[in-house]
């Protein structure tokens, strides 16, 4: 391979994005390399439509900041288990937080955690999957008002 301008680019800014999206992308390592290759894959594709002589480095951090929000809205947040506090006796919360959900919200929210696949749910709900994600995340804020 040569050493052409394009080439010293990526070898000199491949580290600094890779740091970049696994900071935005934490604990997702995987996505993180994922989203930064797909950086460069785009670099590549437009490099004859971008001026490589001046600074580069806001073009790669826009092109990654789209690319990492592309990335999470495909997919969907998930949680690592041993991060999970252990209950403990004096737990703050009523004898069931679901209790100041309603029952259509209460149904959505443990189906919703029961199940893999969201674009199914959706489906079920005879909602987009951008919805799904929508009432989940204002069912998420009646439980953390209720506790507070």
């Amino acid at each position: 391979m040569h050493d052409t301008p394009l080439n010293s680019l990526i070898k000199e800014y491949y580290p600094l994005i890779l740091k970049y999206c696994v900071f935005k992308l934490a604990p997702d390592y995987h996505g993180a390399e994922d989203c930064t290759q797909e950086v460069f894959y785009v670099l590549l594709k437009k490099h004859r439509s971008i001026d490589l002589s001046k600074d580069i480095r806001p073009w790669l951090y826009a092109t990654a900041d789209r690319i990492i929000y592309q990335y999470r809205r495909k997919k969907p947040e998930s949680v690592d288990i041993e991060t999970i506090p252990e209950e403990t006796e004096d737990f703050p919360y009523p004898e069931s937080i679901l209790d100041v959900l309603d029952d259509a919200d209460r149904q959505l929210l443990l189906a919703y955690l029961n199940s893999e696949d969201k674009h199914a749910l959706a489906k079920q709900y005879h909602l987009t999957l951008a919805a799904l994600y929508k009432r989940i995340a204002r069912i998420k804020e009646k439980l953390r008002a209720s506790s507070e």
